[in-house]
């Protein structure tokens, strides 16, 4: 639980004040009582806060965005192909403190591990498929911009992947506007692009995110002014709150170090040794301490038969063989080991270690069974992209280029109900009882008015209520 904070307040006041209590809580999608609640300073959990930042601030003017000059970002560094547990405990740390470099790094390096791969790709998957559709404030005007926003600003799909990816990873992702005048200069035309998270660091002082850029300056970054755009999962230091490198990090050291000892023990296992045995008497050195020739071709022969280049050899008189295998059980540990990491993974980054099944066995996952299992995290990942989206770029393009943000539109990802087909097959169900009953009223010559059936109707959850034939609505003689 946290307290509301006063920006937050003001906001909520100017919401209200321009559309009504209800109207708000309607638009956040909370209670009335969580709006009155947050007004009085109340504390609240974090996931009703972000749901609260999603209020429609305050009208902002073209004057409130004041738009910085464009930068870049500077050339991304090599990725380390190798990690000590110290290294990963190190990054761990620096997330930790919100500095992303080394972090960013780890997160490139285990996308390579099969588990986390699989994991990640469906916990993208959402992202990548559900459809989009840009929603038009409620006015004729509002459907006008919305109109002319889906030309002018650019949201490419790949880009939201990317942001998405890196939110996953480390529950806060940057994004930043190009703008660009239109062909006759009348316009600004806006487009998304994702900002590398490895020169972004918190400046613990000034409690600010901030980055380095090509130009060789550090430059804050702030959400909404028109060029920075910050997608978080939590309203203070999100890094620490759901970051699935967290857990994620030393489950895939665990994982991979589980495959190459499996590794190691297949190929002792696999492997006999043969080991021989001279005649007595016989002498393996000579004076020099080199192999006597009998003695290097007895040692030829056995690594020939046990490499598999021959079928069959002489051995000297006297000398005996034998084979030294490896009859551990060990290796079980390992297979252990390793199903219990792949299912972890999938825990981190779905929500669930059974999609459609057992971990290594699934054929992948099916969009209606991901949501079923997982709906709160898809959901948080699309709350989280509209809302920055919403107050990062939709806002400040149409303050810019139509003087407000009151008829802002906002992009919308067209989540499926997983209980679709449930909910058309009980509506049916309601609506075959409704006619049946009025059928069976009938026959018993009962009086079935309009205010019966729509009572019947309320009773039964059909809406809307159907109506009755002017003729029917008379009683039966």
């Amino acid at each position: 639980m946290i307290n509301v904070s006063t920006e937050l307040i003001t906001e909520l006041r100017a919401a209200v004040k321009a559309n009504g209590l209800r109207a708000t809580a309607r638009t956040a999608g909370v209670s009335v009582n969580t709006i009155r609640r947050a007004l009085d300073g109340g504390a609240l959990s974090d996931r009703t806060v972000a749901a609260l930042r999603r209020v429609p601030p305050r009208v902002r003017t073209a004057k409130d965005f004041a738009v910085a000059a464009r930068v870049q970002p500077p050339r991304t560094r090599g990725t380390a192909t190798s990690w000590s547990l110290e290294s990963i405990r190190a990054a761990i740390d620096q997330q930790m403190r919100g500095q992303f470099a080394l972090p960013v790094r780890l997160a490139e390096t285990m996308r390579r591990d099969d588990a986390i791969f699989v994991a990640r790709s469906n916990r993208l998957a959402p992202v990548r498929a559900v459809a989009t559709s840009l929603r038009a404030h409620d006015s004729d005007r509002g459907r006008a911009i919305a109109a002319r926003a889906k030309t002018s600003v650019q949201v490419p799909r790949t880009v939201l992947a990317s942001i998405a990816s890196t939110l996953i990873d480390h529950a806060v992702a940057i994004g930043y506007v190009e703008h660009e005048p239109d062909a006759d200069g009348t316009r600004i035309d806006m487009r998304l692009t994702s900002w590398p998270l490895e020169h972004v660091r918190h400046n613990e002082t000034t409690g600010l995110l901030e980055t380095a850029t090509a130009e060789g300056v550090t430059v804050p970054i702030t959400h909404g002014d028109g060029r920075w755009i910050v997608f978080r999962r939590f309203s203070a230091v999100p890094w620490r709150e759901e970051a699935c490198l967290l857990p994620a990090a030393f489950v895939w050291a665990s994982h991979a170090e589980g495959v190459a000892d499996w590794s190691a023990s297949s190929r002792a296992h696999g492997l006999a040794k043969i080991v021989g045995q001279m005649p007595e008497g016989s002498a393996i050195n000579d004076a020099e301490g080199n192999l006597t020739p009998a003695a290097a071709y007895f040692l030829d022969l056995l690594r020939a038969l046990a490499e598999g280049e021959e079928s069959a050899g002489l051995t000297p008189a006297g000398a005996t063989t034998s084979f030294l295998s490896n009859g551990s059980t060990a290796w079980q540990v390992f297979e252990s080991n390793i199903v219990s990491r792949e299912k972890a993974a999938a825990r981190i980054y779905l929500g669930t270690d059974a999609t459609l099944g057992s971990i290594g066995g699934a054929p992948g996952v099916d969009i209606s069974q991901l949501f079923g299992v997982a709906t709160t995290k898809t959901q948080d990942d699309f709350d989280t992209l509209e809302a920055g989206l919403s107050s990062g770029l939709y806002e400040p393009w149409t303050a810019i280029n139509y003087g407000d943000t009151r008829y802002a539109p906002a992009l919308r990802f067209e989540m499926p109900d997983p209980d679709a087909d449930r909910k058309r097959g009980e509506r049916y169900s309601n609506r075959m009882r409704l006619t049946d009953t009025i059928k069976a009223m009938r026959e018993q010559r009962l009086e079935v008015t309009q205010e019966t059936v729509d009572a019947l109707a309320r009773e039964y959850g059909v809406e809307p209520a159907p109506r009755l034939a002017a003729a029917a609505t008379q009683a039966p003689q």
